[in-house]
């Protein structure tokens, strides 16, 4: 099978020139040849004709085509612009969304089409001419004005678009103007600026006029950096502009349906060609039918091509063109997958001379070429060669598609794979294993340039080109770091520690010292403590102020200090103790390598600090793996290795997790000690930090009070006992009750002032460290617990002036957190005791504090929405329910169940109708239901819930179980499958009538879902004829032996029956090669062949491979049958008889022993001639039966007369040499001669 045979191929090699369009004929064929894409379809409704369009009013602006070279962008002008100015146009539009919006602008402009190739005039001296001289031609009385003069350029368009509205009243007047870019780069900055201004000019009539324009380029304009030092001007533009941008999405729907068209059962071969290679190649299987549309073009070569900025005429299609020629007589290959990928794109970079003058594409091919080299001469693995030389051009592709060709990204070894289809002979299909190959190749290619040109990001395992691996700076380094002292190994020491603790050496806490602000987890409030981390001695500790809560040290290793430890409680000291040459030796290469780095130049500087990443990299892994028996820690006066310390660091810790586990552990005890009452936030599973405390979780926690439903907000409500069973219950906190009873202390109107809860702690500076007098809780987290009890009716509080009640707890809660910690005081608001109401509020989740008397009227007014709302819910859910919420073929409510839902829904019906009632203050002061009335009422509420729930999973779960049960109408009764299934369906029921989610059922039935699109396509595999199957049907059918067999038939002497019965089972083969696992995902049947596994499970089909040896066992049958009459000897003597020639012909047919095919016709009516009188009898197996007395003992001698009896019957008086007897022996179509 060659390529050829699955590519309807329409190579595109001509590039479509814009003025080319104004000739009818080429302009209708670039119409009929511009395939679309929906999401071009999209672009062309929705941006550029409805630029275009004048019909209706809209702020109409100019537009920019935007697409590289060679991906259609002159192409898709070239449409546009014949549709504008031709009617009848947009019936040829190969997609109906267009053709329909054309039509509203078919025939209805005058276009003008201007290429801009190698102009130097100013842009707008060239438009203009171009206008002036097209208008006089159109008949427009337009001159050419003298430019110096002209004052403004929108007045002068408008006065150009004046002259033509009077001839072409009905008309617009359309520019196009291709690579426009090209020419803006040509112009100075002065020059630009100038031609910005026109362009925004023209921009500005199109909103005022029927003057359109529409530009093409290769660019986003307004985005590139070449232009941003006329950024205020290209602003301007921009707000008069409108952008088509041609995407990646486009390119491949014009290669797939253009380039690489192909028919269904094409693709159904190459659908079966590739899924032969889906356990090789990740995203294959997932992604099989793009493959099928680009085959043989992988997706990959499109996505790369687009990133190669260097290559500044690239023509993707064109390129495209050129490969698949090469392709189209070559066999598609049965070991390997044959697509084109990206790496065959280096050598058109290679031979493009207007690229040899590029300094990055010089850079890069003197490296290949190295490289390459080296492969054909110095690589030891021959057999891998094609696949080296492979790598190393698309290495050298993805090299210059990185804006840095210098930068350390690159390709893994799985991406070189996937992307390239790489493949080798291996003992087995899998794609780790391949992948495990293609590294060992890479690493021999390493190895043949002595680890040169190429390198390896050890981090993410990515394979670039190195352009610069070529300088030996290993030596360098090794002599600088024999000449380091201790004292500068500490300092670099001390630089991998600011490292790995995320400590910024620039950004110290105290200026020239290394001490940084710090937090440690105190796990057991899930909250972390403010403290200081310092790389040195406790002599330094006066240097950190304000005092905080702990002290951690970082002690030298190689100089070490000397001091007196006092055995605080609040301080640890970490020293790494170890003499590990591995570890010395990269720290001194780090320092080395960093020296060298500080003298070096700039351009041998990032090589240095390439090398001491590494080293660092190396160190960092180091540390992680030895720091536990590495470190000894002190704490109290006593010392021990880390290891040795009780703390469970996460798995896989980094440097400062551990650090910071190990202190925390020693340090939580000292927490518990100075804060004995602080909050525990239980609900979150990471301590929070001081910083998202203020920043993220009090606001949140503050914006959750009225209705608690943000995880961070709960998390802290729950923290400071806010909280009962979800719902804000403010009296159970013992933060609030403090509060509460220094209020109880006071009398009616007096007030708590903020100084008699909050104190000054600390002072440093301007800095102030303040906490609440009791429990010691930072003033912003306090200030949860205040605006809770705002919101809750009990306090008000002022804050500069403003006093703030439930009713204000909205605004309350919207200022800064730093100016609600400045509060002045609080105290009591009016009170409202009423019970029920609160337990009404509570029941439809109202804020408590609109309880309050200026705040009732808007809970009046919740209270009234809410009830409506569930009102009409329970109204509807009464009727849903009535008939027990059918699934499938039962209820999941019985009829006692109904009977009673129905009853409680409708005494909650009768409660919300009577809620109607009360809907002023006054109406509310008389409530007749008391507290434990209303509460009675959440179990009723509770029940909507759940019934709304089962409801909605209902109706989830009967598409897919709806699936299930049309599924086990299709396969056969005995299936194990459908076991499976009516056991799920069961479970699904049952679950959803115990009332639980049903999850788990609902995922086994979709497990059972793709368990059955497995099956049924393994049973459609093997009953219907894959493209490749038919295609080996239709040659068997074509077969010169069948051909031969049907010629011979017409001998009497041979039975058509026979050839009849093969033939049957050859067409009872039936092709099926369209069905997808997608077409199974909303039906379980085939839609193309409705095969039905239960109707044809005892059907069995005779395989291709015995149809062929049966068509050969007939024609050897049929031939010996022949050769055994011709030994006759009155047939002997017939072919004496016959014509020379026909006796040639017999003759060499008897010597040779078989025919020649194609027969020669004169031979088969040589033989009929020959046959003459011969005539042919069938018995059949009934025949022989009744001749046997049909099972009844016979003598010898009866079965003697009886077989005389039969042939007498038969024969007659007909001459026994001319008779030949037969035997039919059914189905089978076997014939036996005698």
């Amino acid at each position: 099978m060659k390529y050829r045979d699955l590519i309807h191929f329409e190579p595109v090699e001509s590039v479509v020139e814009l003025k080319g369009a104004a000739q009818k004929e080429y302009a209708f064929k670039l119409i009929d040849t511009y395939v679309i894409s929906e999401h071009m379809a999209e672009v062309i409704d929705e941006v550029i004709i409805e630029q275009l369009q004048f019909n209706y009013p809209a702020d109409n602006k100019g537009l920019f085509i935007v697409g590289n070279y060679g991906t259609g962008k002159s192409h898709l002008m070239s449409v546009i612009s014949t549709i504008a100015e031709t009617e009848g146009t947009s019936d040829r539009i190969n997609n109906d969304r267009v053709a329909k919006r054309a039509k509203e602008i078919e025939g209805k402009f005058k276009v003008l089409r201007v290429e801009l190739d190698g102009i130097t005039m100013p842009f707008r001296d060239v438009l203009f001419q171009y206008m002036a001289e097209y208008m006089q031609e159109i008949g427009v009385d337009y001159e050419l004005p003298d430019l110096e003069y002209v004052k403004s350029n929108k007045d002068e368009l408008l006065t150009m678009m004046a002259a033509f509205n009077e001839v072409y009243p009905d008309h617009g007047f359309l520019l196009v103007i291709d690579e426009l870019l090209d020419y803006l780069r040509s112009r100075k900055e002065q020059e630009l600026i100038l031609d910005l201004n026109f362009l925004r000019a023209m921009g500005e009539i199109c909103r005022t006029t029927r003057f359109r324009f529409m530009a093409g380029v290769q660019e986003m304009l307004f985005d590139n950096p070449t232009f941003q030092f006329v950024a205020q001007q290209l602003s301007r533009v921009k707000e008069r502009m409108e952008q088509a941008v041609i995407v990646r999405e486009d390119i491949e729907y014009v290669v797939s349906q253009r380039l690489l068209k192909k028919d269904e059962k094409q693709k159904a071969l190459i659908r079966e060609h590739l899924q032969k290679f889906t356990s090789l190649y990740d995203k294959l299987n997932e992604q099989l039918e793009k493959y099928v549309e680009l085959f043989p073009v992988h997706p990959a070569y499109l996505s790369t091509f687009e990133k190669v900025s260097v290559a500044e005429k690239r023509v993707i299609l064109k390129t495209i063109s050129q490969e698949m020629k090469k392709l189209m007589d070559k066999d598609v290959p049965d070991d390997h997958p044959g697509l084109i990928s990206y790496d065959s794109y280096w050598p058109h970079i290679e031979g493009d001379r207007s690229l040899k003058n590029n300094s990055n594409v010089k850079a890069v091919m003197s490296k290949v070429n190295i490289l390459l080299d080296r492969i054909d001469n110095a690589f030891t693995r021959p057999a891998y060669r094609p696949m080296a030389k492979r790598i190393v051009q698309a290495l050298a592709v993805f090299r210059l598609t990185t804006d840095d060709i210098h930068s350390k990204v690159g390709v893994t070894a799985d991406e070189l794979r996937d992307h390239l289809f790489l493949y080798a002979d291996l003992p087995e299909q899998d794609a780790e294993f391949l992948r495990t190959t293609i590294e060992s190749v890479l690493k021999e290619i390493l190895k043949t340039v002595s680890y040169q040109y190429i390198s390896v990001n050890q981090e993410n395992g990515q394979y670039y080109l190195d352009i610069d691996k070529d300088i030996d700076v290993d030596s360098l380094i090794e002599q600088k770091a024999e000449t380091l002292s201790d004292h500068q190994l500490d300092r670099y020491y001390f630089d991998i520690l600011a490292q790995v603790t995320d400590s910024d050496i620039d950004r110290t806490y105290v200026t020239g010292f290394k001490i940084w602000s710090h937090e440690l987890e105190w796990y057991e409030k899930r909250v972390t403590r403010p403290g200081y981390l310092f790389f040195g001695a406790p002599n330094e500790r006066s240097t950190a102020q304000p005092e905080r809560d702990f002290y951690i040290y970082m002690l030298q290793p190689f100089d070490p200090p000397k001091f007196k430890d006092e055995e605080k409680p609040d301080e640890v000291f970490f020293k790494l103790d170890t003499k590990d040459e591995t570890f010395i030796r990269n720290l001194q290469l780090y320092a080395g390598a960093k020296e060298m780095a500080l003298a070096a130049t700039s351009g041998t500087r990032r090589l240095y600090e390439e090398k001491a990443n590494t080293y660092l990299k190396q160190l960092v892994k180091w540390l992680t793996e030895h720091m536990p028996t590495a470190y000894k820690i002190t704490y109290r006066g006593e010392t021990k290795k880390l290891a040795e310390w009780s703390f469970a660091a996460p798995a896989r810790a980094t440097v400062r997790e551990m650090i910071d586990t190990a202190a925390g552990d020693c340090l939580s005890a000292w927490f518990n000690e100075k804060y004995p009452d602080y909050p525990a936030f239980s609900k979150v599973k990471t301590p929070i930090t001081s910083e998202s405390m203020k920043n993220n979780y009090i606001p949140e926690a503050l914006k959750n009070i009225p209705e608690p439903k943000t995880k961070n907000g709960i998390a802290i409500l729950d923290g400071l006992v806010l909280l009962d069973n979800g719902k804000l219950n403010v009296h159970q906190s013992g933060y609030a009750r403090w509060v509460l009873d220094l209020l109880e202390q006071r009398g009616e109107g007096q007030v708590i002032n903020a100084s008699e809860l909050i104190e000054i702690v600390q002072t440093h500076g301007s800095e102030e460290v303040k906490r609440t007098v009791q429990f010691q809780l930072e003033p912003e987290l306090f200030m949860v617990v205040l605006a809770a009890m705002v919101f809750n009716g009990d306090i008000v509080i002022t804050i500069n002036g403003t006093t703030y009640d439930a009713m204000k707890f909205d605004e309350l809660i919207k200022l800064p957190l730093d100016e609600l910690v400045e509060f002045s005081h609080i105290k009591k608001p009016s009170e409202l005791p009423l019970p029920a109401l609160r337990e009404l509020f509570n029941l439809f989740n109202i804020p408590q504090g609109l309880l309050n008397q200026n705040a009732l009227t808007q809970g009046i007014g919740q209270l009234r929405i809410k009830s409506e709302d569930i009102l009409k819910q329970v109204a509807a859910l009464a009727h849903d329910i009535r008939d027990g919420i059918p699934v499938l073929n039962t209820t999941l409510l019985d009829r006692g169940d109904v009977a009673d839902y129905r009853n409680q829904l409708n005494q909650l019906k009768d409660f919300l109708q009577n809620l109607q009632v009360y809907n002023t203050p006054a109406k509310l002061k008389h409530f007749k239901y008391t507290a434990e009335e209303v509460k009675d009422y959440q179990h009723t509420l509770q029940l909507v819930t759940r019934l709304e729930q089962l409801k909605k999973r209902a109706e989830e779960t009967s598409k897919v179980a709806n699936y299930i049960e049309l599924a086990l109408n299709l396969l056969p009764a005995n299936h194990p499958w459908q076991d499976k299934a009516e056991r799920a369906l069961s479970d699904l029921i049952d679950a959803l009538k115990q009332g639980d989610g049903a999850h788990q059922e609902l995922q086994a039935l979709q497990q059972l879902k793709a368990e059955y699109q497995d099956i049924y396509m393994a049973i459609h595999a093997k009953a219907r004829l894959s493209a490749t199957e038919d295609a080996k049907k239709q040659q068997l059918l074509d077969d010169p032996r069948h051909r031969a067999l049907e010629q011979l038939s017409a001998i009497d002497i041979l039975s058509k029956q026979q050839l009849h019965q093969w033939q049957q089972k050859v067409n009872e083969l039936k092709p099926c090669w369209q069905l997808t696992r997608n077409d199974l995902e909303h039906s379980p049947l085939c839609p193309h062949c409705k095969l039905r596994p239960k109707d044809e499970q005892h059907v069995q089909y005779t395989s291709l491979e015995e149809l062929e040896n049966q068509l050969q066992d007939l024609l050897d049958s049929w031939t010996e049958t022949l050769l055994t009459n011709f030994k006759d000897p009155e047939i002997k003597q017939n072919i004496s008889l016959l014509k020379p020639e026909q006796q040639q012909l017999i003759g060499a047919f008897i010597n040779h022993g078989e025919f020649s095919l194609p027969l020669n016709v004169q031979l088969i009516q040589a033989i009929q001639e020959l046959l003459q009188g011969i005539e042919k009898i069938e018995l059949t197996i009934d025949d022989l039966v009744d001749m046997m007395a049909r099972g009844n003992p016979l003598t010898v001698e009866d079965l003697r007369r009886r077989f005389e009896n039969m042939m007498t019957e038969r024969i007659g008086a007909s001459t026994t040499k001319n008779i030949r007897i037969m035997l039919n022996l059914g189905k089978e179509g076997k014939h036996e001669s005698f």
